[in-house]
C-alpha cells in the first residue's frame, strides 16, 4: 500500500509540475494558482483514500451553504 502511495503522489506531482509550467509559460498565472490548489486538496484525499481511511462525507458542507438558500426559495 506504502508504495501505491508514493507512485500516486510521485505522478500526481510530476503532472501537476508539468501543466503549471506550460500555463506559466501561456502566461496564465491564476488559472495555474487555482489548478495547483486543487491538484494540491485532490492528492491528500486521494492519498487518504488509497491508505482506506474513512472520510466524513464531503456533502455536509454543501448542505450548511447552500440549506439557507433552499429554504428562502420555499418561504417565497
Amino acid at each position: 500500500m506504502i508504495m501505491s502511495i508514493i507512485y500516486y503522489l510521485t505522478f500526481m506531482v510530476v503532472w501537476s509540475f508539468v501543466t503549471i509550467r506550460s500555463m506559466l509559460r501561456r502566461q496564465k498565472k491564476r488559472e495555474a494558482a487555482v489548478f495547483g490548489g486543487i491538484m494540491t486538496v485532490s492528492s491528500i484525499i486521494g492519498t487518504l483514500l488509497i491508505a482506506r481511511v474513512n472520510l466524513p462525507s464531503m456533502i455536509v458542507p454543501f448542505k450548511i451553504v447552500f440549506e439557507p438558500f433552499g429554504k428562502m426559495l420555499l418561504m417565497r
